[in-house]
């Protein structure tokens, strides 16, 4: 089957608004979270919301979405692994331009709230930067649209790097 990526928009915000960027501190959201090893450590974070995760997760497995709002065993892994692979993606993309190597770790899949994800992200991972680089992403087929935010969150030096890199300063 085959799926369309499009990037409606690109943008770098502070840390703290990223709740907002995603429905509010509040929003009930599935998260992918992986630490980024190699030449510029960083945090990605996906966030989708509970609808479009399941959707998502439906299309990779070709069974039918839940009707409930719980993500079990099998839609965990399918996001997972639709994390892994859109991370690669996107860094392999990002590593022509900034000619640096990444190596992403394995995915860490979160049920929770925009902002109790960020905090966890700021806390637990002991990350630094004051900002993020915002890639929404959407993903398509002929009857279903997904919206998706793909969140690079780099030490405070290596968004100098990417920005002077894709030319936005």
């Amino acid at each position: 089957k085959k799926i369309n990526i499009i990037v409606p928009r690109m943008l770098v915000l502070p840390i703290e608004e990223v709740p907002a960027a995603v429905g509010g501190i509040n929003n009930l959201v599935t998260g992918l979270v992986l630490r980024v090893l190699g030449d510029l450590p960083s945090t990605i974070v996906f966030i989708f919301s509970q609808r479009d995760a399941l959707a998502l997760s439906s299309l990779m497995t070709g069974k039918p979405a839940s009707e409930s709002s719980i993500i079990g065993d099998l839609e965990r892994s399918a996001l997972k692994e639709v994390g892994l692979i859109l991370t690669n993606a996107y860094l392999g993309a990002l590593s022509s331009f900034v000619g640096l190597g990444f190596v992403p770790t394995v995915p860490e899949l979160i049920v929770d709230m925009a902002g109790a994800i960020i905090d966890y992200i700021l806390i637990e991972l002991s990350c630094k930067s004051e900002y993020a680089l915002l890639i929404d992403s959407e993903f398509t087929e002929p009857t279903t649209s997904i919206k998706g935010h793909f969140f690079i969150i780099p030490n405070p030096e290596g968004l100098e790097i990417i920005l002077r890199s894709i030319d936005i300063t």
